[in-house]
């Protein structure tokens, strides 16, 4: 048996806490009524559905489904009147959608022509932090693809989504770029009439779900009904819902060999999918696991077929590990799976030995704004407990510094030991410390290879959110600051040989899990969709 397959059977076969079974199985029973949902009313809008798909981290309506139902968001059937209300919501929005539409593609005409007229083999859908474009071209996701695709001699065209929340004019006209590594913003492809034509479906799906839950007898599943009825009406699904759109014109504009998009199980990656689909069955959908695969990622692990195309035909994942964990779940789907890597490893070659006496700890939370708060204040009580130990805070670019410091008290900057990192590059934090306070964040995969000894935060009553959850050693749990306390003290204290022992076969690991994109891994994509070999103009 190889270490892969020893790390990943250990976690099979490992028993869980009762606690851990009775969720788990829970997750299990809603995964099943959501699939019967799907089933039974396979549209786009409840497709769209954010919490339709199980994912990391889970939403609050999956968690209250697995509370008992108890819930706002998951309530009783409302009445035709308050259905009524937000249907016409629903449809206004719509319009609203459908007039910036207009004014985005009236902005851009001209470099929107100029894209159109040019040949690509490759898109790539990637999300962005600003409205400005990277002065290296090196997408957050995708790293220096572009770049690696044209010097195999195929060109690739990536779709820009907004997570900066921006005005949509200033991110679009901040991304365009038609020479060079071109760029486009995603909504500049999507046609003013869709958001209007997308209300429709949502106002006739909700419906059709009101009707359909009527008729089911298992509890669950007609609440799962109900709630996706009154869901299926929200923004967030509209605009899920217009990937379909995007990826269609984007298929029918350029007859790409290949769609690429990232791969964490959310709504709009299916939705993109089979827009794709739509428009031309012979392009590859290609789905990139670009992070951590964790317990409840099971739209990754077991996805639906929620129809045609809704599962990429290609999986790039970053290691060994997660392609294991993958394969089950996809084999019957025919989905070809690819070890790729990860743009973020490139500096994996030299590991780092741990270094203890640094007595820095590098705080790193997920892009979520509850996380982020929660990491950081436990990380000032702790700097507070122990004033010989130097916290460094970083943020995830979707959290943004001057937004996490709106979330904490004024006191965690005036912390004299505390320090807001402001590095351009996360190995630079890296490099500094010792330890590595997380809970959900894949960084700290990257984290173990600088010798940084991950603590992950688990209060008593929240989930585990632990990335590392099939590694044997070489990773702690806390509480409290008092168990983090220890843990610090313990870390100094450890035996030379036992630490480098405990390190060595957490990196084994990581380098199981992941690596760097090389040069055998851009050609097994180009291979996967049928470009190999050929070159573009």
């Amino acid at each position: 048996m190889t270490p892969v397959e020893t790390i990943v059977s250990q976690e099979q076969a490992c028993p869980r806490a009762q606690a851990g079974e009775r969720r788990a199985e829970a997750l299990a029973r809603l995964a099943a009524a959501l699939q019967e949902i799907h089933h039974l009313c396979p549209e786009l809008p409840v497709r769209a559905i954010r919490w339709m798909h199980v994912k990391h981290p889970l939403h609050e309506v999956q968690e209250a489904f697995l509370r008992g139902g108890s819930a706002d968001r998951v309530a009783d059937e409302p009445s035709m009147f308050i259905l009524l209300k937000r249907a016409a919501r629903c449809v206004l929005f719509g319009g609203y959608l459908s007039a910036c539409l207009l004014r985005l593609r009236l902005a851009l005409r001209r470099p929107r022509r100029a894209l159109q007229q040019q040949p690509f083999s490759v898109i790539a859908r990637t999300v962005c932090f600003s409205s400005r474009r990277p002065e290296d071209d090196r997408d957050f996701y995708f790293g220096d693809l572009q770049q690696r695709l044209a010097d195999a001699g195929v060109r690739m065209l990536l779709l820009c989504g907004d997570a900066s929340n921006s005005r949509w004019t200033d991110f679009a006209r901040g991304q365009i770029a038609a020479s060079g590594h071109c760029r486009m913003p995603e909504l500049a492809l999507v046609p003013p009439w869709a958001a209007l034509q997308m209300a429709a479906q949502q106002v006739s799906s909700c419906l059709r779900l009101r009707r359909r839950a009527a008729r089911l007898a298992d509890p669950l599943a007609r609440r799962v009904c109900l709630s996706a009825s009154r869901d299926c009406l929200l923004q967030e699904t509209a605009l899920n819902g217009l990937c379909w759109w995007i990826g269609r014109a984007a298929a029918r504009t350029w007859h790409p060999r290949a769609f690429l998009t990232l791969y964490e199980g959310h709504a709009w990656e299916a939705c993109l999918w089979q827009g794709v689909k739509a428009a031309d069955p012979s392009c590859r959908t290609v789905g990139y696991q670009h992070t951590a695969i964790f317990r409840e990622s099971l739209s990754m692990l077991a996805p639906i077929d929620a129809g045609a195309g809704s599962i990429p035909e290609v999986a790039l994942g970053l290691g060994e590990i997660p392609l294991q964990l993958l394969r089950p779940g996809h084999v019957r789907h025919r989905t070809r799976l690819v070890r790729f890597g990860g743009f973020r490893a490139q500096a994996m070659a030299a590991p780092q030995v741990p270094e203890p006496e640094r007595r820095t700890v590098l705080v790193t939370p997920e892009g979520i704004p509850s996380e982020t708060r929660m990491l950081f204040l436990f990380a000032l009580a702790c700097a507070r407990r122990l004033p010989n130990y130097t916290f460094v805070l970083r943020c995830h670019p979707q959290v943004p510094m001057a937004e996490a410091l709106r979330l904490v008290p004024q006191t965690l900057a005036a912390q004299p030991n505390i320090v807001l990192s402001d590095r351009p590059s996360i190995d630079d934090d890296f490099r500094r410390a010792s330890l590595v306070l997380y809970r959900g964040s894949s960084s700290v995969l990257y984290a173990m290879l600088h010798g940084l000894l991950p603590v992950c935060l688990q209060p008593e009553g929240t989930a585990n959110r632990d990335p590392l959850y099939s590694l044997p050693v070489w990773r702690r749990h806390c509480a409290s600051s008092e168990e983090f306390g220890e843990i610090a003290d313990s870390y100094g204290r450890m035996a030379s040989d036992e630490r480098h022992a405990e390190w060595a076969e957490a990196v084994r690991y990581v380098q199981a899990y992941t690596g760097p994109v090389g040069e055998e891994a851009i050609q097994a994509l180009l291979s996967a969709v049928g470009l190999e070999g050929s070159r573009q103009p």
